[in-house]
Order: C-alpha cells, then structure tokens, then sequence
C-alpha cells in the first residue's frame, strides 16, 4: 500500500472511531438480549456457566413468550468477559468492544476492497462505511452485530485471497485459518456456519473438475476438519442452548413468509436511512449492484452464496430486528455495485466515459461528506445531551432495581417485561407475562407504567386472582407484592 493511500486510510479509522466514541450512550435501549449476554460472561468469569443455564432455562420456558435461546453462543461473552473484570458493569466500556471491532472491520474491508478494486475506489468505499450513521449509532447497544461483521469480513477476504483468486496457491495453513476464522464468527453468531456454505462454492470453482479436486482434496477438507474440531471442542467446554431458537419456527405461517421476503428484499436500502438524499443513494446503489453481481458469476459466486442464504436464513425466521441482520452482507452489496458501476463505465463509448466517471465520483464524494456530516450531528447531539438515554441504567429505573434487589427476598420469583434485565441488576429469577394466572407463579410483579400491554398485563390491579400489595411507586413503576 502507498504511504499516501495509508494515511488516508488512517484518518478515517481516526475519524470514524472518534465519532463511535462520540456516539455511545451511558444507557441502552430496552433490550434484555445485551442483559443475556452480559450474564453469560459473568458466568464465564466466575465458572458459574451451568448455572446461568439453569436460571435462564428458568426465565425463557416460564415466560408466555419465547425471549430468545436459552444460551447465547459463548464467542461475544468471551469477548466481554475481560472488559467485565478490569472495569466491571460499565455500559460505556462495553459498548467501546463494537468500536475497536469497527475499526479492525474497516481495514480488513479495504483489503477486501483492493482485491478487486482499484485503490481510490477501494478508499471511496471504506470512507462510506466508516461514516455511515446507522452502522456506526449500532455500536451502542451491547450485541453481537459488529465483532460478527468483523469475523464475517475476515472469513470471506482469505476465501476470496486464497481460493477465488487463481494465481494465488491455497496453502494448507491458509485452508486451517479460514476454518479457524469460520469457527470464530459461528461462536458469536449461530448464522456464521452460512460462511461454510460461501467457502464451499468458492472451493468447487477453484478445483473443478473431480480430478483437481481429487489431488487437492487435503487442502479442501482442511477449513471445515478445524471448524469441526473447534466446534466439538467448544461443545465439550461449554453447555449448549442455542438448540432451543428452533422453537421459533412454530411462528412461522405461509403469509409471515411472504411478507418477509417483501421486507428483506427491501430491507438494504435502509443502510443510508437519515442521510440526505438516501432515497437517491439507494436507487444508485441498487442500479449499479444488479450487473455487478451477475456480469462475473464466477467472481462474484462467493459472495452471492452467503447473500443468499443469509436472505434465505432471515426470511423463514419468524423474528425481525430490523437491518441489524443483514449488516455482514451491506458491504457485499457496496462491493458489487461498485464493480458493477465500473462494468457500465467500461461498456461506454470512449467520449463519453470521462463524464460518467466524474459523476460517479461526484456521487461516491457526496456520501461520503453527507455521511459524515449527519454522523457528526448526530455524535454531537448526543453530547450534548450529556450521553443519556432513558432505560434500565437511567436514575428512575435504578432506583426500582435498587429496591428489588435491597428489599426483597434472594429466593423471590419476579415478573417483568424484561426478566433478564432484572437478573442481571438484581439477581433475582424472573420471567415476563402478559396474562394474570401466571402471578400466582411469583412473588413480586413490577410493572412499567409507559409500556401498556407490551410484555406485561397492562392493569395488574385489574387481576382477582390474587391480592397485590404496592410495595414500591415512582413515576414509572409500581412493584406488587403478590398475596396469596
């Protein structure tokens, strides 16, 4: 890489680490899955690991609603599990994991980048990711998403340096890292074994015909002998629990599968949501992405196959969270439209390529600067409201957590909306109810008195079946003794 093209590099991963750090919250959002996580790596730490699976079998199966699998896998709580004990629960220090994982995801992408493109493209590219509002505000919640983008990045730039390109020799310690690297994003997030499947494409075109494969057959087994070794492995030292997400497919009905497919297919466009002119950047996007995939099949085979199954993947789950899912494919999307802008570019008459090659650089130029503008206002927004959030950190909902955890029996059952957020900041059992006959189940109901219906009985006082007791009010909850 030139020295020039390098300090480029370097200031955007300045620019865009300074904007992640300016975009993180002192709070977080209600979501109890980062509350799982959490428990998980503090299991981990005080080798407490088959209990946390005990407790929140407990929480998942005795909820009316299936929260999540009873155990995440363990990769992201590893990864957490340091931070917890040199800093303790600090939401800041945890959310600081996504950006450095960031920043590790935009160098292996330019690298990726150069191997099919130039390198002002590759840095037009990177710059687009690096300030992008929504990728970047996701370093706020405490999830999976970026170190899973990172691995996911790294996995398919040594399958596409080591076995698409043909004038590069696909060693055997090669083949036992892009296993090893396959096996690092599984551990974060279960959708990382659809890399296989992307590996798997790239080996049959690389080695084709049988012979080849024949003669080479050490080397193809290789990735897929260490995934399934540090699989097993894996298996042997920590309890599994991420069976119990085939539940979710008794969701599932004929009418949720078609309005999934419409949702996802439309679903990428939001990567530019809150960026001036976003409808004008996706169109563009989407116009250079579709001959850019399909003009080199064999390149391009790869990528398609992990964008496909991961399509496929989310589109029969019964749970949608939004673009968050599909974040390790909005870079091969970006990718492909690129290429595909250069294939037009390249089909021109000669006069005519010098115009359509300043707009287009006009139009990368554009995002990038109005990317970076609404990632700042938005970073500066953000401090200047001093990093709050309203949420289970906040004062009022600490001061209800206090009380539970101070006032309450250890051995007390609660219900909440959010039963592996009280767990965590109580270490109470709980689990969440919207239906009556479950309080008598438990010993304390909390109710939040801004969530209505949603994960709870919208009026406990309204249940006969037993007597509660107000044991604790402020302005956004109540806590029932329950009588029996």
């Amino acid at each position: 890489m030139k020295k020039f093209d390098l300090g480029i590099l370097i200031v955007l991963l300045l620019i865009s680490s300074t904007l992640s750090l300016s975009l993180l919250t002192r709070g977080h959002l209600w979501w109890d899955d980062f509350a799982s996580y959490i428990l998980q790596a503090q299991s981990l730490l005080n080798g407490s690991t088959r209990e946390f699976i005990q407790r929140n079998t407990f929480t998942i199966q005795e909820s009316s609603y299936l929260l999540g699998p009873i155990a995440y896998p363990w990769g992201y709580p590893l990864l957490l599990a340091p931070i917890l004990a040199v800093f303790g629960l600090k939401v800041l220090s945890l959310k600081a994991l996504s950006t450095i994982f960031y920043l590790l995801f935009l160098i292996v992408f330019h690298q990726l980048a150069r191997l099919r493109l130039p390198a002002t493209w590759s840095l037009f590219l990177t710059a687009m990711l690096a300030f992008n509002p929504i990728l970047l505000q996701a370093h706020d919640l405490i999830l999976s998403d970026i170190p899973f983008l990172f691995f996911s990045t790294l996995a398919l730039f040594l399958i596409d340096k080591f076995i698409r390109l043909d004038e590069r020799e696909s060693t055997p310690l090669a083949s036992a890292a892009i296993g090893v690297v396959i096996f690092a994003a599984f551990a974060i997030r279960t959708n990382g074994i659809l890399l296989l499947g992307a590996l798997g494409v790239a080996q049959l075109l690389r080695y084709w015909p049988v012979g080849e494969i024949r003669r080479n057959l050490r080397t193809i087994l290789l990735p897929y002998l260490f995934f399934g070794l540090l699989s097993a492995l894996g298996s042997l030292l920590l309890p599994d629990g991420q069976e119990s997400y085939f539940t979710h497919y008794a969701l599932l009905t004929p009418r949720l599968l078609l309005d999934n497919l419409s949702y996802y297919l439309r679903l990428p466009a939001g990567m530019f949501e809150g960026i001036p002119l976003d409808g004008l950047f996706a169109a563009l996007v989407i116009f250079s992405f579709l001959p850019g995939l399909f003009a080199g099949p064999r390149k391009q085979a790869a990528f398609l196959a992990y964008m496909i199954l991961t399509f496929a993947l989310f589109i029969t789950w019964p749970e949608r969270q939004g673009l968050r899912f599909l974040f390790p494919i909005l870079p091969l999307i970006l990718l492909a439209a690129a290429e595909g802008w250069r294939l037009v570019l390249g089909k021109l008459p000669a006069e005519r390529r010098p115009i359509v090659r300043w707009t287009g650089a006009g139009l990368a130029g554009a995002l990038v600067i109005l990317s970076l503008v609404t990632s700042t206002y938005v970073s500066w927004v953000n401090l200047q409201n001093g990093r709050t959030i309203n949420g289970p950190f906040d004062p009022v909902s600490s001061e209800m957590f206090e009380f539970v955890r101070e006032q309450t029996s250890p051995e007390g059952v609660v219900i909440f909306f959010k039963p592996r957020v009280l767990r965590l900041l109580t270490d109470r059992d709980a689990f969440m109810t919207n239906t009556c006959e479950d309080f008598s189940r438990a010993d304390y109901v909390v109710f939040h008195e801004k969530q209505g219906g949603n994960g709870q009985v919208p009026e406990p006082g309204a249940c006969t079946n037993v007597d509660l007791n107000i044991v604790f009010n402020n302005q956004r909850f109540t806590v029932y003794e329950v009588i029996r």
